[in-house]
């Protein structure tokens, strides 16, 4: 398929979206923060969606990236698809009611992330979203399952994109350092991003027993690594051995070092320079060689705000 085809084909499917979630162009464009004359060229196939629009479209429309792409089914080798647990409270009915969940869950994503849970009302999410508190408990009966919906929408905005920057990398081990990359703390938004992953990392230590949801979504981040190094190995660029072992020691790392610079033991480039020295000394095959490349963002779109599982 040509690149031209290609963009027509993912303009229609966008069009699709838009209609299907009830929204204007105008309002998806104010929602998604892409600017309108750029929207309007994309949407007639005259220029590429940039990796962040198609993660905000996808956000805004409910219609994953994916789809939007026009990829069916699972692709393991590039990211797995988020756990579906079971959350309390009402289940948006249409897409009013789903835009409105959808704010209230990112109002409180950013509350929790700069404030931390105890800190934060739900009259504070209420008033930050435009919506009354009853609103809130409408659709969350407290605060738990209201944390617990901000962990998921962050799980499900990382998988997005995954997909949307990963899809169209064919070096297995490119894609493996751009998975890693996207796990760690860039900016203010992936600090943010990881101040949610400490506070949950806090709560289930503290928690009696164990928490099955928050092991599920661990669960999913871990095999998406594996299946990367595994497909590294398939192409003879990684070294034969447990793919999962080398997954455990690799999280762990990343894990670690992302909170090394959370709390200013390290910066972002020493992290990324230690990802990759790991990578390159323990897993690659000699001959097979990693460098640090971040993707530019696209002048014509939104920057990207970080990426993470």
């Amino acid at each position: 398929m040509s690149s031209t085809t290609s963009s027509l084909a993912v303009a229609r499917r966008v069009r699709e979206a838009i209609r299907a979630a009830g929204r204007s162009q105008r309002q998806v464009a104010v929602e998604t923060g892409i600017d309108e004359t750029k929207l309007s060229k994309s949407l007639s196939g005259q220029r590429r969606f940039a990796e962040q629009e198609l993660v905000d479209l996808a956000r805004c429309t409910g219609v994953a990236v994916a789809r939007l792409l026009g990829e069916e089914g699972d692709d393991t080798s590039v990211s797995v698809t988020p756990p579906q647990l079971d959350t309390p409270g009402a289940t948006p009915a249409s897409p009013d009611q789903a835009r409105r969940h959808r704010e209230i869950v990112e109002a409180a994503w950013r509350l929790f992330a700069a404030k931390g849970f105890d800190a934060v009302r739900i009259s504070d999410v209420a008033a930050a979203a435009g919506v009354s508190s009853a609103a809130v408990h409408y659709y969350f009966p407290g605060k738990p399952a209201l944390f617990a919906a901000t962990l998921m929408h962050m799980v499900t905005m990382a998988y997005e994109r995954q997909i949307a920057r990963l899809t169209a990398v064919d070096d297995p081990v490119e894609r493996l350092w751009q998975l890693l990359d996207m796990q760690s703390p860039h900016g203010e938004a992936g600090r943010l991003e990881w101040s949610i992953w400490l506070q949950s990392w806090n709560r289930v230590a503290l928690a009696e027993g164990t928490d099955e949801e928050y092991l599920e979504i661990y669960r999913r981040w871990s095999e998406t690594v594996r299946a990367a190094i595994a497909d590294g190995q398939e192409h003879g660029a990684i070294h034969s051995g447990s793919s999962e072992s080398m997954a455990q020691e690799l999280t762990a790392l990343v894990d670690g070092l992302g909170i090394q610079v959370l709390t200013g033991v390290l910066d972002e480039d020493t992290m990324a320079r230690r990802i990759v020295e790991y990578v390159q000394r323990r897993l690659l095959v000699p001959g097979a060689e990693l460098t640090i490349e971040r993707p530019v963002p696209s002048s014509e779109g939104s920057p990207p705000d970080r990426a993470t599982a």
